[in-house]
């Protein structure tokens, strides 16, 4: 007797969960099998969670927009097709378009969002030291993303922070796997020559 597939999801490892396991999940997802969508939960969410939280100025904005982002995903899952989109890159979407809406809802130019995330929480901790010096990594380096062209930086964000694949990648910009290659490419020398600079000032 083969077991439950809710009890089956949680024996495998994250990282023995290939692309087409994924696909499964969110097909077993369209058809409302919660115990699926609740695995795609568990995959994405941390990835998800990083992405947002570097484009927001507080956790507890990352946090609810990272739950906004899966309730609207898990409306939305009938309508899902595992081609040509994958998963992560149909996510990706979702959370790009949610973090448009939090700051239109704040009256503030879509074009600004980067700068206004560089404001930093006020919301520390008993020990505010290790929350300070995370938050300078994280202003010194939103400012450094800054200084790279949109498409640069939509690389950098959709690589290191969303996690996704240079193909993934390709599909969620619209580009070629090689145009993308490129971008990280220019991107990362890019960043690398201006956060040495930071680090001698």
């Amino acid at each position: 007797m083969t077991l439950p597939f809710a009890l089956a999801v949680e024996d495998i490892p994250a990282r023995d969960i290939t692309e087409e396991d994924v696909k499964l999940f969110a097909v077993r997802a369209s058809n409302d099998d919660p115990a699926a969508f609740g695995m795609l939960y568990r995959l994405y969410f941390p990835q998800l969670f990083t992405f947002i939280n570097f484009r927001v100025s507080s956790r507890e904005d990352a946090e609810d927009l990272a739950n906004a982002v899966f309730e609207k995903a898990l409306r939305a899952i009938e309508r899902y097709q595992p081609k040509p989109a994958q998963f992560s890159t149909w996510l990706y979407t979702i959370a790009k378009n949610c973090i448009i809406d939090h700051y239109r809802r704040r009256r503030l130019p879509v074009d600004s969002e980067a700068d206004a995330a560089v404001i930093p929480s006020t919301d520390l901790a008993n020990d505010p030291m290790p929350r300070v010096l995370s938050e300078e990594r994280k202003r010194t380096l939103r400012e450094a993303l800054l200084d790279l062209t949109p498409d640069q930086r939509e690389v950098v964000e959709c690589r290191f922070f969303f996690e996704l694949s240079i193909q993934e990648t390709a599909a969620a910009m619209l580009k070629t796997e090689g145009a993308v290659k490129a971008l990280q490419f220019r991107a990362l020398e890019g960043l690398q020559k201006l956060l040495t600079e930071d680090i001698i000032l």
